[in-house]
């Protein structure tokens, strides 16, 4: 084994990972936190368009890593091979002064060990993976490899305790921004009638996601429209996502900017699985829960999942709050009939309002940010 380098003291740069469109949302926020405390810090890593813009030098595009499901991983191996070797060389260039990996598990927590191995610099991970509900296992590499765990959801400060690992509860980033705005003003932003109906089609935020969902969701748009031609329908995409593949109805306002907006005005929302449904829940916006991948994928997580819901929302309540259509149980039909159950039930749009309200509350934390900023710079071995 390589003797672990000894790290610079003058260093003032920061190696930074995020994988994928949320993680590149909550790092840019993490980074501009970093700065306002240290404006001398400068960050390289990988990082997509909101980490660039707050000064990231990525070494490559974020969107090559968003590979998700067994299969696709294995098909991209030599890649990932390529892009840590690729990595370890930065870091042996720059010496950095502190690693953040942020989520994305399956790549971090192998980059984690071979950072260990090489380097003594500190590695914190902000955003855990979620361990609890399977593959609990990788516990035992975080014990031995990450320093810090900084964890956003309140009962993961608990869990990691119990198993040997330093965890912090910094709270949601997402609250660090968040400013409720009025349903007239997100309206007139979107163009859209707030007397009728809006129901925002959300299919996820990685190309692979967006190709298994979004047309199923169109065909249910389709036949939804059809029953009540009041209806409004709004796309939220990431701006990466190459939508031309698809012909998309006119009447289908597409959102590619802010698509946060569009999930924050919808009365409805159809949401792939993920941190999207907890934007929704801080949006207090009910949703129906979707999700399909390869089927050889599906089978291996049926085995392998721990926990009894896909929504983040619904495990963070511990009961089925948002129902969820998954892999076959996601068809035109049934997206049309649970979408029609609920905007037909006013008291059940309420009452799906207050669940989220409770999820949402849990979630709270005094600017998780600029809290796990602190717990960045200040860190001591």
């Amino acid at each position: 084994m390589t003797k672990p380098k000894i790290l610079a003291e003058d260093s003032q740069s920061i190696f930074i990972l995020a994988g994928e469109e949320s993680a590149d949302n909550h790092g840019a926020k993490l980074m501009q936190a970093i700065l306002d405390k240290r404006e001398d810090i400068q960050f390289i890593g990988i990082g997509g368009e909101k980490m660039i813009q707050k000064g990231l030098s990525s070494l490559v595009p974020m969107n090559n890593l968003a590979v998700m499901g067994f299969v696709e991983v294995l098909k991209h191996l030599p890649f990932f091979r390529q892009l840590t070797h690729e990595i370890l060389t930065e870091i042996e260039k720059e010496s950095p002064c502190h690693i953040v990996l942020i989520d994305y598990p399956g790549f971090n927590l192998r980059l984690a060990k071979k950072l260990k191995e090489r380097f003594k610099i500190p590695i914190t991970y902000y955003i855990s993976p979620q361990l609890w509900a399977w593959k609990e296992n990788r516990v035992k590499t975080i014990r031995k490899y990450i320093d810090q765990m900084l964890v956003i959801f309140p009962f993961e400060e608990n869990w990691y305790h119990e198993r040997g690992v330093k965890a912090s509860f910094t709270g949601h980033p997402i609250f660090d921004e968040y400013v409720p705005t009025e349903k007239e003003e997100l309206c007139k932003k979107l163009n859209l009638d707030c007397t009728q109906p809006i129901i925002t089609l959300y299919p996820g935020s990685r190309q692979q996601e967006v190709d298994q969902h979004l047309p199923t969701l169109i065909q249910a748009a389709q036949k939804l429209s059809q029953h009540n031609n009041n209806l409004q329908f709004v796309l939220g995409a990431a701006t990466q996502i190459n939508l031309k593949k698809w012909i998309l109805p006119k009447w289908v306002k597409v959102e590619t900017q802010h698509p946060q907006l569009a999930l924050e005005v919808a009365d409805l929302a159809i949401v792939a699985s993920g941190t999207s449904t907890v934007e929704a829940a801080v949006f207090r916006t009910p949703m129906i829960i979707i999700y399909r991948m390869a089927a050889l994928s599906w089978w291996l997580s049926t085995l392998l999942v721990k926990v009894p819901f896909a929504g983040m929302v619904n495990i963070i309540a511990g009961k089925k709050i948002m129902p969820e259509l998954l892999q076959n149980n996601f068809t035109v039909d049934q997206v049309v009939k649970k979408a029609e159950e609920i905007l037909s039930n006013p008291d059940k749009l309420k009452e799906m309002q207050s669940e989220l309200e409770k999820v949402s509350n849990t979630l709270k934390g005094n600017g998780a940010s600029q809290n796990a900023a602190e717990k960045i710079l200040e860190y001591k071995s």
